[in-house]
């Protein structure tokens, strides 16, 4: 009698219910193979889970409109899958519920996640989008140009002990000595570089960009140091099963990578489309081979992606570029032939 039941009720319920009812009785249902992926152009709608918040990754102004990295990886998704960049509904995650809402359904992708999901079968890691690392932030003033010049200085941090350990490497390793202190909040620790109790601020490369865009003349009173204590990747995140879902995530970043490195960007997408002979351009823009019909697209969804957001560097630098509040040195994320860590495999 209950399986009658259950299967009665998997019909009738709304897929948002079904991860709901099922996470309730403390049960797990795996997405089948194009589940998700036909759910979505059913919807006509894609629910992308964002952290909000977070100036350069995902903020909501006054007026409703969304801007951001995260922002843009979601929009590029639509445009692929409808030909707009605005049947996107943003749903507002954190660290901490992001991954929850997606085995719950209330999202279907989320937009950014580290990658540190060993062990997971719920959730699958669509590829690397983002590289962000511990970092250190220092007075202006103060004209330190490196961390090596740190030495005998302070730092203040607020993470976990993986921080603690990331620092304390880094003075072994170099021979430093640096005296390390912990706050609770993140603020404290903003607050006591501000006074000068501190030589340097360690945080996320990310955070240390919100922080200093919130500061009033942020960008002439402090500077993010170039070294990097870690690495960390980041990208969107699936659920388990469906690869048709995630193919279609993953392939829409190497999208933007490949348009960069090819030099195809939104302001010449028009003259490249009408006059390249360059094979790998034609492939990636849909005029040579099929990848749209093996992805479950149309044959113009790149080129609706480069159309809407831009390739990789025009979404980096409209966030992260020279004279952002959130201004931060590509370094790893530049592409692999300039030295960086971005790099997305041939459309062949």
């Amino acid at each position: 009698m209950i399986a009658p039941f259950f299967c009665l009720m998997l019909k009738i319920l709304s897929r948002s219910a079904i991860f709901f009812t099922l996470v309730l009785l403390g049960l797990s249902l795996p997405a089948a193979a194009g589940e998700i992926l036909d759910q979505i152009k059913s919807d006509g709608l894609l629910r992308c889970g964002v952290q909000a918040g977070q100036e350069g990754l995902a903020v909501k102004d006054d007026s409703g409109n969304w801007r951001g990295f995260e922002v843009d990886l979601c929009r590029s998704w639509s445009a692929a899958l409808f030909g707009t960049p605005d049947q996107v509904s943003f749903v507002e995650i954190d660290r901490e519920t992001g991954l929850a809402a997606l085995n719950d359904g209330r999202i279907d992708v989320l937009a950014l996640h580290e990658d540190a999901l060993f062990g997971r079968r719920d959730v699958s890691f669509a590829g690397n989008a983002f590289v962000n690392s511990l970092g250190l932030m220092v007075r202006r003033a103060d004209a330190f140009s490196n961390a090596l010049e740190l030495d005998g200085g302070s730092i203040c941090f607020s993470s976990n002990e993986e921080a603690k350990g990331r620092i304390d490497a880094f003075a072994s390793q170099n021979r430093m000595t640096l005296n390390v202190r912990k706050t609770e909040l993140i603020e404290e620790s903003a607050l006591l570089l501000r006074e000068g109790a501190c030589s340097a601020l360690m945080a996320g490369r990310l955070t240390l960009a919100s922080l200093r865009s919130r500061e009033k003349n942020g960008a002439a009173l402090y500077e993010i140091l170039p070294d990097l204590l870690s690495k960390r990747l980041m990208g969107p995140v699936t659920l388990s099963g469906d690869r048709a879902w995630q193919n279609v995530v993953r392939w829409g970043v190497f999208a933007m990578l490949v348009a960069e490195e090819k030099q195809v960007s939104s302001e010449n997408l028009a003259s490249m489309a009408s006059s390249t002979e360059d094979p790998a351009i034609r492939r990636l823009l849909g005029f040579e081979g099929d990848f749209g019909t093996q992805l479950g697209l149309d044959v113009l969804w790149a080129y609706r992606i480069v159309e809407a957001v831009g390739n990789y560097g025009e979404v980096y630098d409209r966030h992260f570029g020279p004279g952002r509040p959130t201004e931060l040195e590509r370094g790893p994320n530049a592409l692999w032939i300039d030295g960086g860590l971005m790099r997305a495999p041939p459309f062949q």
